[in-house]
């Protein structure tokens, strides 16, 4: 019996040092707090097209959230973690929808071939490294021939308190066009 015990203490002992292990590992890995990544980024995107949209009123002039369909350009994609967590951050003051398609984005059978839904649809870049400030190229599209360049300075916002995501993490601070 002792020595079962005694086994049975140093698999314990082996296993509480794997885990002790794996927790340095992780906490060397940990990705950074203060710099924006590809969610955040987007996210900012999409606060910044909603300021600028123009109100879209319903039926009964009640006021609709603006609809924003992000694409990424076709050097890069946009990860469905990313996509679900830029839907989640923006679901109380945007409409965002993915699509994997710019042509997805338009309403063909229309005069001028509108982005669908009285939307617009943002053609973004590839997203950077994640950093303190990221810039972020994108095509604003308001049809299939009314068509922006933009470059957005997009900066963490250390004073966002907010856990529920309702708020972005990140900000515009420069816009520029070529």
């Amino acid at each position: 019996m002792p020595r079962r015990a005694r086994s049975a203490q140093l698999v314990a002992a082996a296993l509480m040092a794997a885990f002790a292990v794996a927790a340095c590992d992780s906490d060397d890995a940990a990705v950074p707090t203060d710099v924006v990544g590809a969610a955040d980024a987007i996210t900012a995107v999409v606060a910044w097209q909603a300021d600028e949209q123009q109100p879209v009123l319903d039926d009964n002039g009640e006021e609709l959230l603006p609809v924003i369909f992000i694409v990424a350009d076709i050097s890069s994609a946009i990860d469905v973690g990313v996509q679900a967590d830029v839907a989640a951050a923006t679901a109380d003051w945007a409409t965002v929808r993915f699509a994997d398609d710019v042509a997805d984005t338009f309403t063909p059978d229309l005069e001028g071939e509108p982005v669908r839904d009285d939307g617009v649809m943002l053609l973004v870049g590839p997203m950077p490294e994640p950093a303190q400030s990221v810039e972020v190229a994108l095509v604003r599209y308001r049809s299939v021939h009314d068509a922006e360049s933009f470059t957005l300075e997009i900066t963490d916002d250390p004073t966002t308190t907010d856990t529920d995501n309702s708020t972005p993490n990140a900000s515009v601070t420069s816009v520029t066009q070529p």
